[in-house]
């Protein structure tokens, strides 16, 4: 299990670091130039394309066996992600808790937790 864990938290790091690089452009020159959901529709498969390239490197500098070891680091990334997005970004926008899922209840916040599914998916998907 602490391959896994070492796994999720190298994980989450590079793709939260990632979509802090791409976030801002996101946000500020595409969302308000072509609207927030086709912004994240750009956007999301970047994000999600690094993370099918990083994946591997990092399941086999953490030695994470194939099958369902895989599947709990994707779902422990996904935890630590949320966690990340919830402390980090929800301030940087002035949300709360409640203005946050009100959110993921608009068309752009399920584009987004759809992303989440996916990145959570990636590492039992991706082979070594």
């Amino acid at each position: 299990m602490i391959h896994e864990l070492q796994g999720a938290i190298l994980y989450v790091l590079a793709a939260f670091g990632m979509g802090f690089l791409l976030g801002p452009l996101r946000e500020f020159v595409l969302a308000p130039a072509i609207g927030p959901i086709l912004a994240l529709a750009l956007e999301l498969p970047l994000l999600l394309g690094f993370c099918a390239w990083i994946a591997p490197r990092i399941l086999r500098r953490c030695r994470v066996p194939p099958g369902i070891a895989r599947l709990r680091l994707g779902l422990l990334a996904l935890a630590l992600l949320v966690a990340l997005e919830f402390s980090l970004g929800v301030p940087l926008r002035g949300w709360d808790l409640s203005a946050w899922l009100a959110h993921l209840a608009t068309p752009p916040g399920l584009v987004t937790l759809l992303g989440y599914l996916i990145f959570a998916l990636i590492p039992r998907w991706v082979r070594t």
